[in-house]
């Protein structure tokens, strides 16, 4: 594991230790996860990840993917609330550690794939499409941006900024599960 790499993990550790046991998102590892509460994680991340894909402004499969899960599992994403309040995503360094954050979160989802269809009889053809990342070599993605985080953030500075912008979203990741989950508990 490159430098880059290493500093991104570690400016994030804590906030990713806290996500994994975040109320709203634990049920996706849990093995007596309900339909329910599959479809509100779904909508929890949908709502953190659209705003992120759109200020990248690039292809969004992911997020497309995820658009296809909702709407499968019957509820509408264009209906559904989205964070607000993301760190600025207008540099390089942001960009890429906004990547590193999206990308990441795919290599866990897969992860929770086989629980999923265990317990919900969901995958990769119908209501899991999001967490298989269906038809997307994120094996090979991840590569590329393995090797574009450790060549374009050499510069002392640009790995700051990274960081912060990696600590930053993961930060308001934290606060949209918890906002979600009051508004959960109000309703």
């Amino acid at each position: 594991m490159g430098p880059a790499r290493q500093a991104l993990r570690a400016a994030t550790q804590e906030s990713h230790d806290r996500l994994d046991k975040a109320a709203v998102l634990q049920p996706l590892v849990r093995p007596d996860i309900t339909k329910q509460e599959y479809v509100r994680a779904l909508a929890v991340l949908y709502g953190f990840n659209a705003p992120v894909e759109r200020a990248l402004g690039q292809g969004a499969a992911r997020l497309a993917l995820l658009r296809e899960d909702l709407r499968a599992l019957g509820a509408d994403p264009d209906a559904l609330p989205e964070m607000t309040g993301l760190p600025p995503l207008d540099s390089a360094p942001a960009r890429l550690a906004a990547r590193y954050v999206l990308d990441g979160s795919a290599h866990g989802g897969r992860a929770m794939l086989p629980g999923i269809t265990r317990a919900l009889g969901y995958d990769a053809r119908r209501g899991a499409r999001f967490l298989a990342s269906d038809g997307l070599d994120m094996a090979e993605a991840w590569k590329a941006l393995m090797v574009r985080l450790e060549e374009e953030l050499a510069d002392p500075a640009a790995l700051a900024a990274a960081c912060a912008t990696a600590a930053g979203l993961f930060a308001a990741l934290e606060r949209w599960t918890a906002e979600q989950r009051l508004g959960e508990q109000r309703g």
